[in-house]
């Protein structure tokens, strides 16, 4: 994973509208290209515009996903990450699980990740790469969330390092 680069801008917009199950999981809408915008500006009350972060996920060199976190939110230690998704042509092949895992290198504690709830991809993803599921809890996404989306919420998921 690293920074987002402008040039990874048709690479990672090709994967967030090919990966429409997600996107009707999460909201109810197929994806659009202003989502790839949206990821930039939006943040959880409470976090602080520095703390945000849309890195691209690489694979053999080529950005094939893109990663939304908030760095030590909602505490110090803590990576909050909204979305994770990698092209739906390379998944499966273990780079998600992989780019889960930069968190412990960089020295952080614990990583909070949701997920629509019910969509079988990313909960098998959490699942396999050692995340809990928090029962009551549901989870602010790092965007605007409207009003009809209370019908697809998403589930907080936590793994401490």
């Amino acid at each position: 994973m690293r920074g987002f680069e402008p040039s990874d801008g048709d690479a990672v917009l090709s994967g967030i509208l090919a990966a429409e199950d997600f996107a009707l999981a999460l909201t109810g809408y197929f994806p659009e290209p202003g989502d790839l915008q949206s990821l930039f500006y939006a943040l959880p009350e409470g976090a602080a515009p520095e703390q945000k972060r849309v890195l691209t996920v690489t694979a053999d060199g080529e950005p094939v996903g893109v990663v939304d976190a908030v760095l030590d939110w909602p505490q110090i230690g803590v990576v909050t990450s909204s979305l994770l998704l990698v092209h739906p042509r390379r998944q499966r092949v273990g780079i998600g699980s992989a780019a889960l895992g930069r968190a412990r290198e960089t020295g952080y504690r614990a990583v909070r990740a949701s997920c629509p709830r019910g969509w079988a991809p990313g909960e098998r993803l959490l699942t396999r790469a050692g995340f809990e599921r928090s029962p009551a809890d549901t989870v602010p996404m790092n965007r605007v969330v409207h009003p009809h989306e209370g019908e697809h919420p998403s589930d907080l998921w936590r793994r401490e390092l």
